[in-house]
């Protein structure tokens, strides 16, 4: 092989992986399902924390049963839209799902890290916690795959997030947290997502 050839296959393979880079990203839908049901459940944890809606103490718990629950059902019925969308093999969106699963790995440990230290310290407030750090994590995630994907327009949403941690940290202990959150989910991770979405491929190519 020539050196002239040898150049030609270099700018090949930096074409392939800059055309990879751009495609654009088919992880809108989840954005939409989890902003969405965040900003319902937060708005409820809310409504029940604060006696705007009369229930028993176990109601909390039980919301966010059914939070989890339709987490499970919703992302089931999204991954079977998502895995027939052209573009999944690309390398931005196989950094993109790398990111939000490691992210999601993140959020687990530290909701289980919260609900276990607030039981043994019967401490329920160690709960009010997970908010402020998730919202760390979804600017974190929001921020690497704005970088490494070059979609610039992504960055205002990650600092949208860490702006919303900050506010959390600094007021987890005051009744309308939650109804802050609420708000902030649709703007963090509804929205993107809506904008995602209507930049997907077509199914048929």
């Amino acid at each position: 092989m020539t050196r002239d050839e040898m150049l030609a296959d270099l700018r090949y393979a930096r074409a392939l992986a800059e055309e990879g880079r751009q495609a654009p990203l088919i992880s809108g839908r989840y954005l939409v399902l989890f902003g969405g049901l965040l900003c319902v459940t937060y708005l409820a944890h809310w409504a029940l924390s604060t006696g705007v809606i009369a229930a028993p103490p176990w109601s909390l718990g039980a919301l966010w049963a059914l939070f989890g629950f339709g987490a499970g059902i919703g992302c089931t019925i999204v991954y079977q839209r998502v895995r027939v969308l052209p573009g999944g093999s690309a390398l931005g969106n196989r950094i993109d799902r790398a990111v939000w699963n490691a992210a999601t790995l993140a959020i687990f440990a530290t909701v289980v890290g919260c609900l276990l230290s607030g039981a043994l310290q019967r401490d329920p407030s160690r709960a009010d916690v997970i908010m402020a750090v998730v919202f760390g994590i979804y600017g974190l995630a929001l921020m690497t795959t704005a970088t490494i994907t070059e979609k610039g327009w992504l960055k205002s949403f990650a600092y949208a997030a860490f702006a919303v941690s900050l506010l959390l940290w600094l007021v987890m202990a005051q009744p309308w947290a939650y109804l802050a959150a609420s708000a902030a989910a649709l703007c963090v991770l509804l929205t993107p997502g809506v904008i995602m979405i209507r930049a997907e491929p077509s199914t048929i190519v």
